[in-house]
């Protein structure tokens, strides 16, 4: 994969300009694909995973106690699914009729399964970037389908949507790069 040559503004400003396009244009050179799709590939994923720990039972490493307004919370430093995983009643409840994830047409509990599977498969795919530009697609409906039927806002896209959509196009667009399971699967099947 070759570089792609520096895309700043011509050194207009003399000695300044010059200084400017050598500077950035190694940060250029450091700052590569792959490294922004890995960085995209995790960020994201996070996004997602936690909220996939929202709807699921779940067993926490590392538990303690916070005390918040004199309220004791028990909190854990990791949390991961319960084996096997099952979606929790109140995921169900947000789903349905009236919850406040309902979405016309589907099922309350279907559209709980379907968006707690989404939530837990497509993070995993983007962390070992394996089918990534897929995992980056699912993640795409789910984030516009979140915006228009649970939080139908200008505010919620610009703040939240928006910020999500970007490391998801990116990925479909330019793809998983070198650091991924796809790249070396790809290298793998062309020998």
């Amino acid at each position: 994969m070759s570089i792609q040559p520096f895309d700043g503004n011509p050194p207009v400003l003399g000695p300044a300009g010059a200084l400017y396009q050598q500077v950035f244009g190694t940060v250029q050179t450091l700052i590569s694909h792959n490294l922004l799709a890995l960085f995209a590939r995790i960020a994201i994923a996070g996004v997602f995973w936690r909220s996939f720990l929202n709807k699921v039972e779940t067993n926490g490493i590392f538990d303690y106690v916070q005390v918040i307004n004199d309220f004791e919370i028990e909190r854990s430093l990791i949390k991961l699914p319960a084996f096997p995983i099952t979606i929790s009643d109140q995921t169900f409840a947000n789903f349905a009729d009236g919850g406040r994830n309902a979405i016309p047409l589907v099922p309350g509990e279907i559209a709980a399964v379907m968006a707690t599977m989404g939530e837990g498969v497509l993070p995993v795919l983007l962390v070992l970037g394996l089918l990534s530009r897929f995992a980056a697609s699912g993640l795409i409906v789910m984030a516009l389908v979140i915006q228009i039927f649970v939080f139908p806002t200008n505010a919620h896209f610009w703040g939240t949507v928006a910020l999500w959509l970007i490391p998801l196009l990116y990925l479909v667009g330019r793809g998983s790069g070198a650091l991924s399971l796809d790249y070396v699967l790809s290298r793998h099947r062309a020998r």
